[in-house]
C-alpha cells in the first residue's frame, strides 16, 4: 500500500470515529447547557401573556425533552441510553400536548422549527472545528435559547415579542459561553469545585439579564395600556 493510500485510509478511519455516536461528550452533563435551557424556559414563561403561564412552561418542558433525546446520542452503546431517550420522548410529547390541551397558541410550533437551524449548524461546526469550538458552542446555545420565544408564544405572546426575546437573549448567552470557554482554555487549575462555582456565577449573570429583559417587556406593556 502506498503512503498516499495509507494516509487516505487513516483519514477515513479518523472521520468514521468522529462521526460515530457515543464518542462525543454528553451535553446533558454540561452544567452550562442546563443553565441556559432552564433560564430560557423561565424567561419565556414569565413573558407569556393572555394564555397563562402553565402552557408556556409545558412547552419549555417539551424543549427539555428534546434536549434529553439529542443528548442520548452520546450514550449510544452505553448504559442509560434507552432510559434517557424514553424520558426525553415522554417530556417532548406530553409537555406540548398538555400545553395545546390547555389552550396554548399554536405559534410556538414555528419557533420550535426555527431551533433546527442553529442545532444543525452546531453539529456541522462541531464536526468541522470540534465540539468545543466557539462556533459550535454558540449555535448550540442559540438552539437552546429558542425555548424562550416558543414558551412565550405558547403563553400568548406575539411572534414579534418572541423574536425580540430571542434577539435579546441569544447574543448574551453566546457571549457568556465564549467567556467561560476562553477562561477554561487559557487558565490552569480548573477543579470540579471551581467549575461548579463558575456555573453558579453564570446562572446569576443569566438570572440578572432575564430579569432585566422580562421586566422591560412588562413595563412596556403596562405603559402601552395606560
Amino acid at each position: 500500500m502506498s503512503s498516499e493510500e495509507r494516509t487516505d485510509s487513516g483519514t477515513g478511519k479518523r472521520l468514521a470515529r468522529r462521526l460515530r455516536f457515543g464518542r462525543v461528550p454528553d451535553p446533558a452533563k454540561a452544567h452550562g447547557a442546563w443553565v441556559y435551557l432552564v433560564l430560557s424556559i423561565l424567561a419565556g414563561t414569565l413573558t407569556a401573556t393572555g394564555r397563562g403561564l402553565l402552557p408556556a412552561f409545558l412547552v419549555g418542558v417539551g424543549f427539555a425533552g428534546v434536549f434529553l433525546c439529542a443528548s442520548a446520542l452520546a450514550l449510544v452503546g452505553k448504559r442509560g441510553m434507552k432510559t434517557r431517550l424514553a424520558t426525553g420522548l415522554l417530556l417532548a410529547i406530553v409537555g406540548p400536548g398538555a400545553a395545546i390541551y390547555l389552550g396554548a397558541s399554536s405559534s410556538f410550533f414555528a419557533f420550535s422549527l426555527v431551533a433546527l437551524a442553529p442545532a444543525a449548524l452546531a453539529g456541522y461546526c462541531a464536526e468541522k472545528r470540534g465540539i468545543t469550538s466557539p462556533q459550535a458552542m454558540a449555535f448550540a446555545v442559540v438552539a437552546l435559547v429558542v425555548a424562550a420565544p416558543s414558551s412565550a408564544c405558547a403563553g400568548g405572546a406575539s411572534v414579534s415579542t418572541g423574536l425580540l426575546l430571542l434577539i435579546l437573549l441569544a447574543p448574551f448567552f453566546a457571549y457568556r459561553t465564549w467567556k467561560v470557554r476562553d477562561a477554561i482554555t487559557t487558565q490552569a487549575g480548573w477543579t470540579r469545585s471551581k467549575l461548579k462555582k463558575q456555573g453558579m456565577t453564570e446562572a446569576l449573570y443569566g438570572l440578572g439579564w432575564i430579569a432585566v429583559v422580562v421586566l422591560s417587556f412588562h413595563l412596556y406593556a403596562f405603559l402601552g395600556s395606560h
